[in-house]
């Protein structure tokens, strides 16, 4: 197996008689790195997935805010979107998860 660990050579590649890594990993154009566009699709999806979990402390939250000028515009798509993650059946689907791994939602 090549890929096994051998105890006998250096994995710090920076220390004098170790043995150099098979891919550059330097922060160099070498380097493996992911594209922007690729990270940001990811915590797009990420904050997706969190908003759709949180949509009643989220309209909560909404109902909290001071009053000033395009709150009612905030509470209405707040509303909006707890409606449609309801729908959807999100909040039950979430709530037998946690209790399946005897999670508290607080």
């Amino acid at each position: 197996m090549a890929d096994s660990f051998d105890p006998d050579r250096r994995h710090q590649p920076w220390l004098p008689g170790a043995a150099p890594l098979p891919v550059a990993d330097d922060f160099s154009r070498f380097s493996v790195t992911y594209r922007l566009r690729g990270v940001a699709a990811g915590l797009a999806l990420a904050a997706l997935l969190l908003a759709m979990g949180r949509s009643a402390q989220i309209l909560d939250a909404a109902y909290g805010l001071d009053t000033l000028p395009g709150t009612d515009t905030i509470i209405a798509a707040a509303e909006g979107w707890h409606a449609a993650m309801t729908w959807l059946g999100i909040p039950e689907a979430l709530s037998a998860l946690r209790e399946a791994a005897g999670v508290s939602a607080e």
